[in-house]
């Protein structure tokens, strides 16, 4: 006589067999997936990262600085040098003197030149035709038609100081011998140590030609 399993044996033996089976079906090497959740900065990691950005701004600013006043210097005496080769260019191609001078009104809409001690043209400048090449009454205020260039001022710690306010150009592209100077580009003072860092003197001579030389020199020794 054989023995045969009860109805709960055999149920049990059918589970087992589909559990079985279904470890069969799975991946043998799962690897389990962790969600980690996202973290924010902390307080204290805050503070370190702005002390360090303050840090190192405060080490970048001075160069950034000097960068910003050295271009500016330089681009102010390229703009002078650049409108004393205008009213030369001018003269010697109309066959006619032209004058250029200071003009602390440059921007209004009839300029005139201005008169000073210790004249700044960073103040302002104006250049026009002057057919009588200040033989008579030196012209003060041209008219609108003779007018070739009228430069208001500009940020006033830069500075072109110079001994002569006007400078009358003649046919030739020379200035007489009372015209010949030196202009000093100065950021702020003449003893600014970026002055002395950055800024250079512009001489011109009787044939109205300009050349550089170190902020610490004068034309005549140079």
């Amino acid at each position: 006589m054989t023995n045969r399993p009860s109805r709960a044996g055999a149920a049990k033996q059918g589970k087992s067999m589909q559990w079985q089976w279904l470890r069969k079906q799975l991946p043998k090497n799962r690897s389990c997936t962790t969600v980690t959740a996202a973290r924010g900065f902390t307080l204290i990691e805050l503070m370190v990262t702005l002390a360090l950005a303050v840090i190192l701004g405060s080490l970048a600013a001075p160069s950034v600085r000097d960068s910003i006043i050295r271009s500016r210097l330089t681009n102010l005496g390229n703009e002078f040098i650049g409108s004393i080769l205008k009213v030369r260019s001018e003269a010697v191609n109309r066959n006619t003197c032209f004058t250029l001078c200071t003009s602390t009104n440059a921007g209004d809409p009839k300029p005139t030149c201005t008169a000073a001690l210790k004249p700044d043209w960073n103040k302002g400048w104006i250049i026009f035709i002057n057919p009588t090449c200040d033989s008579l009454d030196p012209i003060l205020t041209p008219e609108l038609e003779d007018l070739l260039l009228a430069r208001p001022a500009t940020d006033a710690d830069y500075k072109l100081l110079a001994g002569q306010a006007r400078m009358t150009f003649n046919a030739r592209g020379g200035l007489p011998k009372s015209q010949w100077d030196q202009i000093n580009l100065v950021y702020k003072e003449k003893e600014d140590p970026l002055t002395k860092k950055f800024a250079f003197n512009i001489c011109l001579d009787a044939l109205g030609i300009t050349r550089r030389i170190p902020s610490d020199r004068a034309c005549q020794d140079y």
